[in-house]
């Protein structure tokens, strides 16, 4: 196995304590099952920080739940029984750890001293003391623990110990880890796990209808390196961690959202529409399963005439019918439905689906997905079985010369791939069009999985 080092991460913002708190919270909000930006979101709101402290408790907390596995891997060398110590605790380390490996702005001196003085003001002086051992610990260890080879235990299997080593250096489950390398072999899954534990590009879309959007897109292209961007499609555009400009035309980014000027929308979900041609759609389009409508929207903005979405949830589509307004959509209508019984015999034009799915795709942008037991294989089982019923259920209303694209955020074939056979095998009369996966080598595109059928 060779030895690699992730790229260390920028800093964004002071190591103020209060920061660390608000940190120590949402990581044991996210204990208890809250998905990671709804655990930032609910700290966030309760307090009075200027942008730069929120960003740096999004980056501790984000990077913390990215590095999970490998902190605690990390812990287990240095400390007895880690276990034991209070889970709260616990994450004042891990910040700790995140901080002397991963940011190297912030001198270890102080990274340690504010983790001992967080854990003697929850815990008192003794767990303080053990706190500063144990990071005093990883001090003295220098680079070692950002080699692969340092994870290796001896408790392996002869066979598996370079491979397990892997994983807890990846911070990544083994079943998750273990699906990827059976489905598509060793090369690419360590390509996957890579990917999965750096830190996510930022996608923006310009919106084409706007008369600024062309003056937008120059202005984007101008205030970064060519480096650090790369070109989505005639209207996106990504950024590599921390180079997203603050504002443009003379605007913050947020006011140029609020103007209808551009969205944030994930690379990977703007380049799975391109390049399965649904942009050139021109028949009546259906989004079933619509959430915040960034799809909706960025079909929209493409031409395609998209006369209805619908979702599961109120907020979500509240939040969508409002954009649709302000925007002057007005013939997009919005509808609460669940797209295992969709509110319609027949749907005379296309449909799209982006399925809820397992999310493997995206484990950059949701490293809570990593937690134990919230991707075992009983819930990857539970994903497929959902999207099989969406699939027929909307097949059921699909016209003949019509098409049905199907699209997930994850790299799992028994959601892709069998999904898609599955619903070929039932209904005769769909003809499978086209797909297409995000390469799995991409060094930091989303992992996207999308299939087109086509009734007959």
């Amino acid at each position: 196995m060779s030895r690699e080092k992730p790229t260390r991460g920028r800093v964004a913002g002071s190591s103020k304590a209060d920061a660390r708190d608000l940190a120590v919270r949402a990581l044991t909000h996210m204990d208890e099952g809250i998905p990671v930006q709804a655990a930032v979101d609910s700290v966030l709101a309760q307090s009075s920080f200027e942008p730069r402290e929120r960003r740096l408790v999004a980056e501790l907390v984000y990077g913390c739940a990215r590095e999970r596995i490998r902190c605690e891997a990390i812990l287990g060398r240095l400390l007895r029984k880690p276990e034991g110590l209070p889970r709260p605790m616990r994450h004042c380390l891990a910040i700790a750890v995140h901080s002397l490996l991963f940011q190297s702005r912030i001198p270890a001196h102080a990274a340690i001293s504010e983790a001992v003085r967080q854990v003697v003001r929850l815990y008192g002086q003794r767990l303080g003391r053990v706190a500063n051992g144990v990071l005093r610990s990883l001090q003295r260890l220098g680079d070692a623990p950002l080699e692969i080879d340092w994870y290796e235990d001896s408790h392996d299997a002869p066979g598996l110990r370079a491979w397990r080593a892997a994983c807890r250096f990846w911070s990544l489950p083994d079943n998750i880890a273990d699906l990827w390398r059976d489905a598509y072999g060793e090369k690419a899954a360590l390509a996957l796990m890579r990917r999965s534990f750096a830190r996510p590009w930022t996608g923006i879309r310009t919106n084409a209808h706007h008369p600024d959007a062309r003056a937008l897109r120059e202005a984007l292209e101008a205030s970064v390196p060519e480096a650090e961007r790369a070109a989505i499609g005639p209207w996106g555009m990504a950024f590599a961690p921390g180079s997203l400009p603050e504002e443009a035309l003379g605007e913050p980014l947020a006011r140029l959202r609020e103007q209808g000027l551009l969205d944030f929308q994930s690379a990977g979900s703007q380049a799975v529409l391109l390049e399965l041609g649904l942009n050139q759609w021109q028949k009546p389009m259906w989004d079933a399963c619509a959430g915040v409508g960034g799809k909706t929207l960025a079909l929209l903005e493409a031409g395609v005439p998209v006369r209805l979405a619908t979702d599961m949830s109120a907020k979500r589509l509240g939040l969508l019918a409002s954009t649709l307004a302000r925007r002057d959509f007005g013939r997009t209508a919005v509808a609460l439905a669940d797209a295992t019984r969709p509110p319609m015999r027949r749907w005379q034009g296309h449909i799209l689906v982006d399925a809820p799915c397992s999310g493997l795709g995206v484990l950059a942008r949701r490293p809570d997905i990593r937690f134990p037991g919230r991707r075992d294989a009983e819930a990857l089982r539970a994903y497929a079985q959902v999207q099989q019923r969406i699939l027929a259920a909307l097949a059921e209303r699909l016209e003949q010369g019509c098409e049905l694209a199907y699209l997930t955020c994850t790299l799992n074939p028994l959601e892709n791939e069998a999904v898609v056979e599955h619903m070929l095998a039932q209904d005769r009369g769909l003809e499978l069009v086209r797909t297409w996966t995000t390469p799995l080598t991409h060094p930091w595109l989303e992992g996207m999985f999308g299939a087109v059928l086509r009734r007959r």
